[in-house]
């Protein structure tokens, strides 16, 4: 099950969809791109959070009114700006993750604010939540230092596929390449927003494979770590289990192997069918 971990779904909420039925289309965009798990991620500023998991449960019945399969999961991506604003119960309603191993979408930030993306991460491990770094790639007031330091301390890299098919420019799409190449865990998400601005995660692996990205990687970076970090929590990303970050085989389980084995007959279906 190919999960997205960054993705504006929830009609009316904020810049994302504007009504139910562009929300229909972009989950039928997600689905066609491979895709059969969301969380739900609208700007944390623009929404009442305490709604959200209301928000989420009716996307989801209408969803399956339109015959679209798409499994929903409660989030939000919070700025460093908002950490500071929002209580503790506030914060579980949108954090991921088993209940030992809690963790927030935290955006690298786009524009300068008042709080920086460090501070914010320190905040939200001080009350116990892992830090998920959303497109640092776009972020020009963030340091590539900083995003290994943070990664360091336990933080996970999330890249934009868009910023790796280009939307962003070629300096974002250069510094998603850099991460790529690093020796940090990293996955890729949409951060999909409509119709116009849509999931291309399976285009953004071949930009990776084309690259020269080693294709386990690559499939680590699709198919396996966002899953297996809701399931288990960021932690799972920076020990032994699955594939490391440049495609080398680590230590696994038996239920891991057993997993991975799954995985990698289905994906090989599925690049046979998409052209990878």
């Amino acid at each position: 099950m190919r999960t997205e971990l960054h993705f504006h779904l929830l009609p009316g909420v904020d810049d994302g969809p504007r009504d139910d039925q562009e929300a229909i289309e972009l989950a039928r965009l997600a689905v066609a791109d491979g895709t059969s798990r969301v969380v739900v991620t609208p700007h944390a500023r623009l929404a009442e959070i305490e709604a959200l998991p209301a928000l989420t449960a009716r996307l989801d019945e209408v969803l399956r009114e339109a015959s679209v399969e798409l499994d929903l999961r409660c989030g939000a991506e919070l700025s460093p700006d908002d950490v500071g604003w929002l209580d503790q119960d506030e914060l579980e309603i949108i954090a991921q993750g088993p209940p030992e191993e809690r963790w927030a979408l935290l955006e690298a930030p786009l524009v300068t604010g008042d709080v920086s993306l460090e501070s914010a991460a320190n905040e939200l491990r001080r009350r116990g939540f892992g830090v998920l770094i959303g497109h640092p790639e776009r972020s020009p007031m963030t340091p590539a230092a900083t995003v290994h330091e943070l990664a360091a301390l336990g933080a996970v890299i999330q890249i934009n596929a868009s910023s790796l098919t280009g939307r962003h420019g070629p300096q974002a799409r250069a510094a998603a390449l850099s991460f790529a190449r690093s020796r940090l865990p990293f996955l890729l998400a949409s951060d999909a927003h409509s119709p116009s601005r849509p999931p291309q995660v399976t285009a953004a692996a071949s930009e990776l494979l084309a690259a020269g990205i080693d294709g386990a990687a690559v499939r680590a970076a699709v198919d396996v770590l966002p899953g297996t970090i809701l399931r288990h929590g960021l932690s799972a990303a920076h020990r032994p289990g699955a594939y490391g970050p440049h495609g080398r085989r680590l230590r696994l389980g038996q239920r891991e192997r057993a997993a991975m084995r799954l995985a990698r007959s289905t994906q090989v279906f599925l690049d046979r069918r998409r052209g990878f």
